[in-house]
């Protein structure tokens, strides 16, 4: 009999043989604790902490090619602020099919003229023309501008070349950094259109702006819909645009341009005096002298006075805009008559 018990414990299965004794059920988990163990599987992930914001470059560098030229831009600060004198080197190199024999791929384009035009992002401020002046070494030039608020400003290079009128364009981010969505060549993706705020161009050489940065409280920090502006508010938006078309034929060009000056100056000073229409008092007899100011240059230009229609236009921008901008828009005198001594 125990060779039968022996001879049968020995014939049974592998797998039987190393089988483990079966675990006893666990007990079912309270329906309190079932859910709260769901909820916590299905809970998102912590974010990661933000990323520590790298310091903004002294200068940045952006390529842009137009009709066989190369462009060669270098902004210094390379994220500037407002208020902030914005400085820009030009390399122009003319790019031959050919490699040149003392050049090589790239050839300094010298004596070129080049105007600079700066926008501002959703087009509802100015655009003004700089011309730039050569520099030392061949093909390089320069020309500086300060932008008076933050926004996404569009930098256009423009001018004539043997292979005829080039176009080509960058964008400057003031007060903006770290930059977003910037390609690799420095575009930077444009910011939704934005509600008229009383924006300020960017001022040009000559024409005196606000002596400190734009604070926060100067315009709404949350975009808010457009809405339609009232007819004082495109008043004077045309008369900014009449004043940077007037900036472009006095001086982009190596001399001013009389005869598109003299042309443009006529509807400029009809418009000022329409303006002065939609007010009364003060403001009413601040734009009646700026027609009259306007008067003034366009008689010299008509004239071809050169030197007087220079400076009865800068009389236009530098004395009766800033003064009337001093007191009504920028709110930094509160008398118009203290201008310009109370300037801070």
């Amino acid at each position: 009999m125990r060779a039968f018990v022996l001879l049968g414990v020995w014939l049974l299965p592998a797998g039987l043989w190393s089988q483990t004794p079966a675990q006893p059920a666990k007990p079912a988990q309270p329906a309190a604790a079932a859910g709260a163990a769901d909820k916590k599987a299905g809970e998102p992930a912590k974010p990661e902490p933000p990323k520590p914001v790298p310091p903004k470059p002294e200068s940045r560098v952006v390529q842009i090619k137009d009709k066989g030229l190369l462009f060669n831009v270098r902004l210094r600060p390379g994220a500037p602020d407002p208020g902030q004198v914005v400085e820009v080197f030009i390399e122009m190199n003319e790019v031959p099919p050919v490699p040149d024999p003392v050049y090589g791929e790239q050839i300094p384009v010298k004596d070129a003229q080049i105007t600079v035009e700066v926008t501002d992002a959703d087009g509802a401020g100015y655009t003004t023309a700089y011309q730039v002046h050569p520099l030392q070494d061949a093909g390089s030039y320069g020309m500086h501008f300060t932008p008076a608020r933050k926004d996404n400003y569009r930098l256009t290079l423009k001018g004539k070349h043997k292979t005829g009128r080039y176009e080509a364009g960058t964008r400057v981010p003031v007060g903006i950094w770290p930059f977003a969505n910037v390609d690799e060549k420095g575009r930077v993706k444009e910011e939704a259109p934005v509600a008229d705020s009383g924006r300020l161009p960017a001022v040009p050489a000559g024409m005196k702006g606000p002596s400190q940065p734009a604070t926060p409280s100067a315009a709404p920090s949350v975009r808010s819909p457009l809405q339609a502006a009232s007819p004082m508010k495109l008043a004077m938006r045309a008369l900014g645009q009449a004043w940077a078309d007037g900036m472009a034929a006095m001086y982009a060009g190596r001399k001013p341009d009389l005869k598109q000056a003299a042309f443009l100056a006529e509807p400029f000073r009809a418009l000022a005096e329409k303006t002065a229409g939609l007010g009364s008092g003060e403001f009413a007899d601040l734009m009646q002298h700026t027609a009259q100011a306007i008067g003034d240059f366009e008689r010299a230009a008509k004239a071809g006075k050169e030197r007087e229609a220079l400076e009865a236009f800068e009389r236009v921008g530098v004395h009766h805009c800033t003064r009337c901008h001093f007191k009504g828009r920028w709110r930094i005198i509160d008398d118009v008559l203290k201008f310009p001594g109370a300037l801070p």
